[in-house]
C-alpha cells in the first residue's frame, strides 16, 4: 500500500456481470474524489486488471465533470469487467500491480464474488479497499437493494406483457424465463408488473401436481397462461433441469432450461400448447432508470467519500432508506425472498407489503384490550 499523503491515487474497478448503472457509480465516485483534489483512474477488465498492470487505464481525474458525466452514461460499463478469480498464491501479485499503478486504494464495484475477495485483500493488508455492491439479482446481503434492480425488473416486465399478447393472440401457455440464478427478486417483482399468472421462484418449490390444475385452471378460464420462472428455479419433480454446463471461475453454475423442461412436462401431462422466451441478458444491458442511475451515482460518491477519509474495508449501501458503511467483511450473497413476500397457494408476489402486515400486527396485538 502506498505511504499516506494527503492527494491519493484512487482506482475503480468493476467486476462480475453487468447492471444497469455502473457507470453512474463510477461517474459518483470520480466526481467526488476529483472534487476533493484526488488522482483517479480507471482499472481495466475488473480484477483481471490487478493481477497485470494495463496501459489502457483510463484517466479519470483530468475530465471535468460534465465530461465524466457524458462519458459514464448509458448501459454496461465502460471499464470492462471479468469473473477473474484471485487465488491466495497470487496475493502479491496483486500487490505488486497496486504499486506499480501507485494506488492508495481501490474502490471495487461488484457482487458477492467480486467483494468476497475485496474482503480478503483487506484482511491480508494486500489493497486498501472500499466496496460498491453490483447485481440485478439484488441479493447481496448488508444492502436492502442493490442499484440496478429496478430497471431489470422494469424491463422483465416489459418483456412480460408483450410475450402476453402474443400467448393471448395464439392461446398459449407461455414461460418466461428471467434470470435469477439463486434468488427471485427479479422474477416475483416483474411478473407482479408484468402481469404474469403464476410465478415460479428457486426459494419455493411447488409440486407439479398442484401446479399443472392450476394452469388447466387459468387455460380454461383466460385460454392462455403466463409463467414468470427464473432460470434458478430446479424444483420440477422429476427433475429435469437442463444446465448448460458453463461454470466460471468462482465455481458459479450457468443455469438455462428451466422454462424449457417445464414446457415439456406440461404438454406431457395436459397437451396443451406451449410457448419459450429467455429474457436472459436484455434486462441488464439498457441504461438504468433515472432513480437507479441517482440511486448509484450516490452509492458512487459515498464510496468516494470513504476513499477520501480513509474509511477502508467498507462497503456503501442501502439501510432503512440512507446510504451508509458496512464493514466488507459483513458482506455475503443469500439474500433471498421472504416467506411473507410469495404466496405458494396463488403462487404469486403477496399483495399486501410485508413490512406493513408486520407493523400492523405488532399494533394490534398492542392496542389495549388485545
Amino acid at each position: 500500500m502506498a505511504n499516506r499523503s494527503d492527494t491519493q491515487r484512487i482506482g475503480i474497478f468493476t467486476g462480475g456481470g453487468i447492471a444497469p448503472g455502473i457507470n453512474r457509480v463510477i461517474f459518483g465516485a470520480a466526481a467526488e474524489l476529483k472534487k476533493k483534489g484526488h488522482d483517479v483512474i480507471g482499472i481495466p477488465d475488473g480484477w483481471a486488471g490487478m493481477l497485470e498492470v494495463r496501459r489502457d487505464i483510463m484517466q479519470l481525474s483530468t475530465l471535468n465533470r460534465w465530461e465524466l458525466s457524458k462519458l459514464f452514461r448509458g448501459g454496461g460499463t465502460k471499464l470492462g469487467s471479468s469473473r477473474t478469480k484471485i487465488d491466495e498464491s497470487q496475493y502479491e501479485t496483486v500487490r505488486a500491480a497496486s504499486r506499480e499503478y501507485g494506488l492508495d486504494g481501490v474502490i471495487a464495484v461488484g457482487g458477492d464474488d467480486t467483494l468476497g475477495q475485496a474482503a480478503r485483500l483487506y484482511e491480508k493488508k494486500i489493497l486498501n479497499i472500499i466496496g460498491v455492491p453490483k447485481t440485478i439479482d439484488n441479493d447481496v446481503g448488508g444492502t436492502d437493494m442493490t442499484f440496478g434492480f429496478h430497471s431489470a425488473v422494469e424491463e422483465a416486465a416489459k418483456f412480460i406483457d408483450r410475450m402476453s399478447t402474443d400467448a393471448e393472440s395464439m392461446r398459449r401457455v407461455a414461460a418466461v424465463e428471467l434470470m435469477g440464478r439463486d434468488a427471485g427478486h427479479v422474477t416475483i417483482q416483474a411478473a407482479y408488473a408484468g402481469g404474469a399468472h403464476i410465478t415460479l421462484i428457486p426459494e419455493y418449490p411447488i409440486d407439479v401436481s398442484r401446479l399443472l390444475p392450476r394452469i388447466q385452471e387459468i387455460y380454461a378460464a383466460r385460454r392462455h397462461v403466463i409463467i414468470a420462472i427464473a432460470e434458478g428455479y430446479e424444483h420440477l419433480q422429476p427433475p429435469v433441469l437442463d444446465h448448460q454446463e458453463e461454470v466460471d471461475a468462482f465455481g458459479n453454475v450457468r443455469k438455462e432450461g428451466a422454462a424449457k423442461s417445464l414446457l415439456r412436462i406440461i404438454r406431457e401431462k395436459t397437451g396443451l400448447p406451449t410457448q419459450e422466451q429467455i429474457a436472459g441478458y436484455h434486462v441488464r444491458n439498457g441504461p438504468p432508470l433515472a432513480h437507479d442511475g441517482n440511486f448509484a451515482a450516490e452509492l458512487g460518491a459515498a464510496a468516494g467519500w470513504l476513499a477520501h477519509e480513509r474509511m477502508y474495508g467498507r462497503m456503501v449501501a442501502l439501510r432503512d432508506g440512507s446510504i451508509t458503511a458496512i464493514p466488507l467483511s459483513d458482506v455475503r450473497g443469500g439474500r433471498l425472498v421472504q416467506e411473507d413476500e410469495y404466496d405458494q397457494e396463488t403462487m404469486m408476489k403477496r399483495d399486501l407489503p410485508p413490512a406493513f402486515v408486520r407493523d400492523m400486527q405488532i399494533l394490534t396485538n398492542s392496542a389495549p384490550g388485545a
